[in-house]
């Protein structure tokens, strides 16, 4: 089946407890240096991203960690690990923390073959190297690319202000000027619903960003899925990259920023240790929109 997956976590928040991956079955040590691990990894990560904001306790709010095992056939669509506040609705800013790294550490036999097990980790990579960090801009996370043009050669990130006027649901979108210390806003306030919702590199490029010869340039980090998804053109601006889940591999990502799926296994189980390091998420607005 192409949805045989299951996750074993080390928290289930809907029930406020431990779950399998801490429990003492198993390797109960092998689990517990794994997670030592990890933690240091961590810790270098925020220094060496300089992203203070991942080097803070474990815990449930703030670490995700489990084992991930796909079936015989399973497979897992493009998406990406994390979305800006004001794409996950009414809820969206109901959460002290983010998703900011994912990682995985896979488990399967060293002897695993892409060719007849499958199971390969597609990614879909930028064919330029950004000219700006990713991710998020002081709290605003990142939603599309500005691609390369003649006049200039520069690929930009694109940021979603949600919160124009300290009031969530008033939107603009914006890159950072050529030397990084300003924001310059590509597009007037606009409201998030039904703008993010109901939207295409399309609709942004064309009706969103005044500036017709930027708005061309512009691709959302993944589009918005609806029944029209299928229809979209893809982004040029990406190239594919496939990572076989050989045991002992450790892979780790922008959690926003990079599209993923994996593909689908074909005899064999594929098992991972996973996770994602949080960061915090933007304070609550001082006015909220409730759609």
């Amino acid at each position: 089946s192409s949805k045989d997956r299951a996750v074993f976590p080390a928290y289930i928040p809907s029930q406020k407890r431990d779950g399998p991956f801490v429990s003492d079955l198993g390797d109960a040590d092998a689990r517990r240096a794994l997670t030592s691990t990890i933690s240091q990894l961590r810790f270098d990560l925020a220094k060496g991203l300089d992203r203070p904001g991942l080097d803070t306790p474990d815990g449930p709010n703030n670490h995700e960690i489990s084992f991930t095992r796909f079936g015989a056939g399973a497979n897992l669509a493009r998406h990406v690990d994390e979305h800006h506040e004001e794409v996950k609705g009414r809820a969206g800013w109901s959460k002290p923390t983010r998703r900011s790294i994912s990682w995985l550490v896979y488990l399967n036999e060293p002897d695993w073959s892409v060719q007849t097990d499958g199971g390969e980790l597609r990614t879909y990579e930028r064919k330029i190297a950004s000219a700006y960090p990713v991710g998020s801009r002081n709290g605003d996370l990142q939603i599309g690319w500005l691609a390369p043009s003649k006049e200039d050669r520069k690929e930009r990130p694109v940021f979603l202000d949600g919160r124009r006027g300290g009031t969530s649901g008033r939107c603009a979108l914006y890159i950072d000027s050529d030397d990084g210390g300003r924001r310059v806003y590509l597009t007037k306030e606009f409201d998030s619903d039904p703008y993010l919702f109901l939207t295409s590199d399309f609709f942004v490029q064309n009706l969103l960003i005044q500036n017709h010869g930027l708005g061309r340039r512009f691709h959302y980090v993944e589009q918005p899925k609806s029944a029209m998804t299928a229809y979209f053109k893809s982004d040029p601006g990406e190239y594919v990259k496939d990572v076989a889940p050989i045991g002992g591999t450790l892979v780790m990502f922008d959690s926003v920023t990079l599209p993923h799926e994996v593909l689908a296994t074909m005899e064999r189980e594929r098992w991972a240790a996973s996770g994602w390091f949080h960061e915090a998420q933007q304070p609550i607005p001082g006015t909220q929109i409730i759609l």
